[in-house]
């Protein structure tokens, strides 16, 4: 990786230090809670899909995008496989409105099983035996929503996109992923001409209102929403990779001309698509690694007026607290593998077995990139660790046992940090006194002046 300075926006986002392990819970009267993993695999799916703290039981639909045919930036089976059997869930898909090879049933089974995922789990067309309509809240441009009919088969829905670039909406989320991925055919023609046609030919004369299109789709989105309860029985998740401008509708998307960013999830729509926005808008953009041509693509569009207007007719708020769900999980292979430090950052997490802080300054010194808006787990962080990890640019630190001086420089700057225990000092190995790397430092005052003094040792 070109760079790992992933998110130093989240720093300003998330919940301010303390000692305790954090448990954020989601809650419908405060800042929606976006739970964030840097890391993209079957594992991490679950973890996210467990931090929400809903289960999904019932008949379970989870909603993807099965990606048009010649496509190759869709959401894997065998990254979903996991999280899928999990739940016994049925992959659920609708028939496209613009030609290709999801536009019939026939055409999109073959797709289907093309793409694998018949293999991993059952797969239902909703749409294939005909549609019927839902009430939407919003009827300023579409009068209801129409839905395949095999949607009454299920009692809850995990909506899983795959956040990135869309040629018509700037950028699809789960937003995009609930109104034109849930829509029939027909649903998707009224949806994409506000209101005008559910012919899937004539519809596409109608596509001049920007705007009241992407009203249309949060219009949508909302339908659904309400349809499994009120909210209560959908969770949405975002997995941030392959960002292309284009959507995974495209036969020839796009290269990626960023790296990706991770797992987003909320029972939030709104909350968890504005963080995704965020994310890709504060992107450390750098030589061959760049956010900018997705960030066109979406101004472009006016992308960001579905979130403006999902949030006005009451889905969701764009306001929304980041919790990383990373730190824990690193800390607990850190005290299973006997090591001294892992640093998670772009995804990419490194091991590291020396002792103190030796590890942390070749680091400073070598590969600055792999601290600056890192996770960061820690056996024990006492001042001088502390030191190093805040003038390295790390935004979060989870360890065993921290010193108060250390917890003191860690909140002065901004950084959160989870520790199992405080404590006054550090302590030698042999328990005698205290830590004499710490005991260097008990009269400097700035962070400046330690990592000076750490360096010259």
């Amino acid at each position: 990786m070109k760079h790992t300075s992933l998110i130093l926006l989240i720093a300003m986002t998330m919940m301010s230090c303390t000692t305790k392990k954090a448990v954020e819970p989601q809650n419908t009267i405060d800042t929606p809670v976006v739970y964030m993993t840097q890391e993209i695999s079957p594992a991490a799916l679950v973890r996210i899909y467990e931090a929400l703290g809903r289960p999904a039981d019932g008949r379970v639909a989870v909603k993807i995008s099965t990606g048009e045919a010649g496509g190759h930036n869709y959401l894997k089976p065998e990254l979903i496989r996991q999280l899928v059997n999990m739940v016994n869930g049925t992959i659920v898909e609708c028939n496209t409105a613009y030609a290709g090879k999801r536009n019939t049933t026939e055409a999109h089974w073959q797709t289907i099983r093309e793409h694998g995922f018949m293999e991993i789990a059952p797969v239902d067309i909703m749409d294939e035996e005909g549609d019927f309509t839902i009430p939407v809240q919003d009827t300023t441009w579409i009068k209801y929503d129409r839905v395949g009919t095999h949607m009454r088969n299920y009692d809850f829905m995990i909506n899983m996109a795959h956040f990135k670039g869309h040629a018509m909406g700037g950028f699809g989320g789960v937003l995009k992923n609930q109104s034109i991925g849930v829509a029939s055919s027909a649903g998707k023609a009224y949806i994409h001409s506000a209101g005008i046609t559910e012919d899937v030919v004539e519809t596409w004369n109608h596509t001049d209102n920007q705007d009241s299109f992407l009203e249309s789709m949060a219009a949508a989105a909302q339908a659904v929403h309400d349809y499994f309860g009120q909210g209560e029985r959908i969770l949405y998740i975002n997995v941030v990779n392959n960002l292309s401008v284009d959507c995974d509708c495209d036969s020839h998307p796009a290269a990626p001309e960023m790296s990706d960013i991770g797992i987003l999830a909320s029972l939030d729509p709104v909350a968890l698509d504005q963080a995704c926005v965020d994310l890709v808008f504060r992107y450390p953009s750098q030589k061959g690694d760049d956010a900018a041509a997705l960030i066109e693509r979406i101004n472009s569009r006016h992308g960001v007026h579905i979130l403006e207007h999902a949030a006005k007719i009451g889905l969701g708020s764009r306001a929304y607290k980041i919790v990383s769900i990373d730190g824990e999980q690193m800390l607990e292979q850190l005290n299973a593998q006997g090591l001294s430090l892992l640093v998670r950052n772009h995804g990419v997490t490194t091991r590291h077995e020396n002792r103190g802080v030796q590890d942390l300054l070749s680091l400073i010194e070598s590969q600055p990139e792999r601290l600056k808006g890192a996770v960061v787990a820690d056996k024990m962080v006492g001042k001088a660790a502390a030191a190093l990890m805040i003038a390295g640019g790390v935004r979060e630190v989870h360890t065993n046992l921290i010193c108060t001086e250390a917890r003191k420089l860690f909140e002065q700057a901004g950084v959160s940090v989870f520790a199992k225990e405080e404590v006054p000092m550090i302590l030698n190995r042999d328990r005698s006194g205290q830590c004499p790397i710490d005991n260097r430092l008990n009269d400097v005052v700035t962070v400046e002046d330690c990592v000076r003094i750490l360096q010259a040792m």
